[in-house]
């Protein structure tokens, strides 16, 4: 099918906008927050919601508010939108009602938490204060809590295993119980976790990723990047898409490079598959459109400001930075495939 519309959400400063910066797209609504922080993102078909010093929920088509959720302290990770819900930590977990705002929950510790939560079912897991929690999405009533020492990253979840890295140790929990699985020392000074589809990869600060039997920890095959920043984008096509300055695609059941996609004095820091497309986010600000079989450049595209990159399915991209902005800008892409 190809790709009509994609619809790109950025947050540039303030006095970008007004100096006139140049992007290939069409303006279509400008937002602003009540103050300059790093912004989070996720949407739906219909709304946006941006975390940053409040919780904004944006009507994606248009940019008018439909709510705002006042919390204690500015964000530091990303929110989750799991159904009709909307979770997130800021100090504790949060669960809203996605379509009115309205708090459902919230559940706190004596430490503030940074991590984002991962959701899966009925369930939560939070960390916060060197503790994974797991907690009942609908009530935040807690299922039950295991000491991990200082984490800082995210958990994941796939299948019935919820996984966790403390420094170069990896933990497997039973998701329902919290009953340690297995731990699998990857003589690593520090690894971060990507799991998807009963698939569980980690990487570590030198750039070599490893793939991981999720029953066991035992290492199915390992690919060097040589990177220091490496995102996984993984696929229910059965490959996996790395941004390590170079951009790769990989068989994810041998680890053998499809293909890789390079441009000089480009380095590439994040990726996301859009239907048939790779979109790819360069150190610069542009984005490149990737065909996904077999990694033909489609179009460059540039964007003013910095930040983190988000698609959804539905074709919205959200970028990011320390900003009040929120701009929606379309790019018609059609025909490229």
């Amino acid at each position: 099918m190809l790709i009509r519309l994609i619809v790109l959400l950025l947050c540039l400063a303030g006095f970008v906008g007004g100096c006139g910066a140049s992007h290939d797209g069409e303006l279509r609504w400008r937002f602003e927050t009540k103050k300059a922080h790093q912004q989070w993102a996720v949407a739906d078909a219909q709304r946006l919601y941006v975390c940053a010093d409040d919780v904004y929920c944006l009507d994606i088509a248009t940019g008018d508010l439909l709510w705002q959720f006042q919390t204690f302290g500015a964000h530091s990770s990303e929110p989750v939108l799991d159904g009709a819900r909307l979770f997130f930590q800021c100090g504790g977990v949060y669960a809203l009602d996605a379509e009115t705002g309205a708090l459902l929950w919230e559940f706190w510790t004596t430490t503030w938490a940074t991590a984002a939560p991962a959701v899966a079912g009925e369930r939560v897991y939070a960390e916060s204060g060197g503790r994974l929690y797991c907690l009942d999405a609908a009530s935040g009533k807690r299922f039950w809590s295991v000491k991990t020492g200082a984490v800082d990253i995210a958990p994941v979840v796939t299948k019935d295993r919820v996984f966790y890295s403390n420094e170069a140790i990896i933990v497997c929990l039973d998701a329902a119980t919290g009953k340690e699985v297995w731990r699998v020392d990857t003589d690593s000074d520090r690894v971060h976790l990507a799991a998807d589809g009963g698939v569980l990869m980690s990487v570590d600060s030198g750039g070599l990723v490893r793939l991981h039997r999720v029953e066991t920890g035992q290492v199915q095959w390992s690919f060097v990047t040589g990177a220091l920043l490496v995102r996984f984008c993984m696929l229910p096509s059965g490959q996996v898409i790395l941004s390590a300055g170079v951009l790769y695609c990989l068989d994810v059941n041998s680890g053998e490079e499809v293909w890789r996609f390079s441009r000089k004095g480009v380095l590439f820091l994040d990726a996301w598959v859009l239907g048939a497309c790779v979109i790819a986010k360069g150190h610069s600000g542009d984005f490149f459109f990737v065909r996904l079989r077999d990694g033909m450049i489609l179009r460059r595209m540039h964007m003013p400001g910095g930040g983190k990159l988000f698609v959804d399915g539905n074709g919205a991209v959200f970028q990011g930075r320390r900003s009040r902005t929120v701009d929606c800008i379309s790019v018609r892409v059609g025909g490229l495939l």
